[in-house]
């Protein structure tokens, strides 16, 4: 069983969305945010700020972002790759503005990040996507109804990881049935209950996408992530190394 009780109390509500959609022949471009990504606010909630965070990685470093979701989940090419990451991911990480706070003047202080490798790599494929203006082909997308194998046809090999395999299988099946949904999802904000409805209209798809005994602990925020991430994949399958 997988478990939905997030999903099932979204609220639905109108909202501006933060892009537009843009479409390129048969496939289609992720607007650019309203929102600069150095636009941050004291109240920013920790989903917005990894999609910011990303966004800015992928901005001043997109070619380290490339390597790092070339690298294999769950092994060393990816712990070497983060690493080689981590100087562009602390200036990117927003800082928080005290100067409003008791007598303090100018003050400003580096919030904290807490977040894993699955998490960080569906954002930075966010913002790679959007970035680099990434022409999304809905007829790659919707073969990840064949469930797991968009990332093993990505990287050539499975990865060590199952817990991961399997949450990408089940995300690249969510893709693979819900293609043209997926524009809509990144149109809203991170957290919102916008987003919430998106994925809620997306879980008649869920059933055909979990294997008999399998279980999976699912939210909203994940779910953004790893779509981000198989749809990078399936996008770039055939790509060059530098694409």
């Amino acid at each position: 069983m997988i478990r939905f009780a997030i999903l099932i109390c979204a609220l639905i509500l109108p909202g501006a969305a933060l892009a537009q959609r843009q479409t390129s022949g048969m496939g289609f471009r992720l607007g650019q945010e309203v929102k600069d990504y150095r636009d941050v606010g004291d109240e920013m909630k920790p989903q917005e700020m990894l999609l910011v965070t990303a966004r800015c990685v992928a901005k001043k470093k997109p070619e380290g972002a490339r390597a790092y979701l070339s690298a294999l989940p769950a092994t060393e090419a990816e712990a070497s790759a983060f690493e080689e990451l981590g100087k562009t991911l602390n200036r990117c990480i927003p800082d928080m503005d005290f100067s409003n706070v008791g007598n303090a003047q100018s003050v400003r202080g580096t919030r904290t990040l807490s977040f894993d490798h699955g998490s960080l790599r569906g954002a930075l494929a966010e913002g790679l996507i959007r970035e680099e203006q990434i022409v999304l082909e809905p007829a790659r997308m919707e073969l990840g109804d064949d469930g797991m194998y968009v990332a093993e046809r990505f990287f050539g090999e499975r990865s060590p990881d199952l817990e991961r395999v399997f949450a990408l299988g089940f995300a690249g099946c969510v893709m693979g049935h819900n293609a043209a949904a997926f524009p809509e999802l990144m149109e809203t904000a991170p957290a919102s209950p916008e987003e919430r409805e998106v994925v809620v209209a997306m879980s008649q798809s869920f059933g055909q996408c979990i294997m008999e005994g399998q279980t999976l602990a699912l939210d909203v925020p994940t779910l953004r992530n790893q779509l981000a991430e198989v749809v990078y994949y399936a996008n770039m399958i055939g790509a060059g190394p530098d694409a």
